[in-house]
């Protein structure tokens, strides 16, 4: 599985927003973790905002199976779970 990371500009982190993927990287080591782009095609995209402003601009930003945008620490759960539901490929 391909996994799209956008981060938002850090003005306000509230969490450890480069755990999430270290996190990401531990519970899912089969997959590849790359910048996500509008010309990066990713199974998944997950926008790490680091406060509930949440202004990462993703708009251009698909997965083939989704993206989320993570606002705080505990999101990652739902993100976690998202990502388990992925078919393997």
């Amino acid at each position: 599985m391909r996994i799209g990371i956008k981060y938002c500009g850090g003005c306000n982190p509230r969490y450890d927003r480069t755990g999430i993927v270290q996190k990401l990287k531990k519970d899912f080591p089969q997959s590849e973790i790359v910048i996500a782009g509008a010309d990066t095609p990713v199974d998944y995209a997950v926008i790490i905002c680091g406060c509930h402003s949440a202004c990462a601009l993703h708009d251009n930003l698909e997965g083939r199976y989704g993206k989320m945008i993570m606002a705080e620490k505990n999101d990652y759960a739902n993100l976690r779970e998202a990502l388990r539901q992925i078919p393997e490929q």
